[in-house]
């Protein structure tokens, strides 16, 4: 019994969900393939402890929202892209996948990587699921298209602390009633 709680809490502390990091960009959570292209995201924003953190799939704060798109293994001089920020509307069309399933909130024109950087921003005020599409324009007029979804507002560090809390005291509460028993038979 103990060793399965132990596993899960470590679980829990050592998962490989990603909220966040800094330093090196290698992390493929960040990474969407459009076509035959490989793009890198990288999601900013300025609230909270580390304003300078890059998010992947999970932005832990409401406001305001960067996110930039680049590529680590492909020259983009050339390619152009249009952007669209999009947020779910419907829990019965997102389940379904439905093309009624979210709305478009904010869209950019062709943006061109004349510096290989495009990016896309808003003031998201909700917590929720949100989604970017992406139509990359490459230089043979070739047009691919791919979506990215994230969710936004929901504070998923503190939300799992706050599980393991729960389990650790769950498992010192069946311990001492454990012990409590042993005693009273003995």
């Amino acid at each position: 019994m103990l060793k399965i709680a132990f596993i899960i809490t470590a679980a829990l502390f050592f998962s490989e969900f990603a909220l966040a990091h800094a330093g090196p960009h290698g992390n493929n959570e960040c990474t969407v393939t459009v076509g035959n292209t490989e793009l890198r995201l990288n999601g900013y924003q300025f609230k909270g402890s580390n304003p300078d953190r890059h998010y992947c799939r999970h932005f832990p704060h409401l406001g305001q929202t960067i996110i930039k798109i680049d590529s680590v293994s492909t020259d983009l001089s050339g390619f152009a892209i249009e952007l669209q920020l999009l947020k779910r509307n419907s829990w019965s069309g997102f389940i379904l996948n439905t093309d009624d399933a979210f709305s478009v909130i904010k869209q950019q024109p062709l943006q061109h990587f004349s510096r290989q950087v495009v990016s896309i921003d808003s003031d998201i005020s909700s917590l929720d699921v949100y989604m970017i599409r992406l139509r990359l324009h490459t230089p043979d007029g070739k047009i691919t298209e791919q979506q990215f979804m994230f969710v936004v507002g929901f504070p998923f560090a503190q939300i799992m602390v706050g599980i393991a809390v729960l389990l650790l005291l769950f498992i010192g509460f069946v311990f001492l009633r454990q012990l409590i028993t042993k005693r009273q038979q003995q």
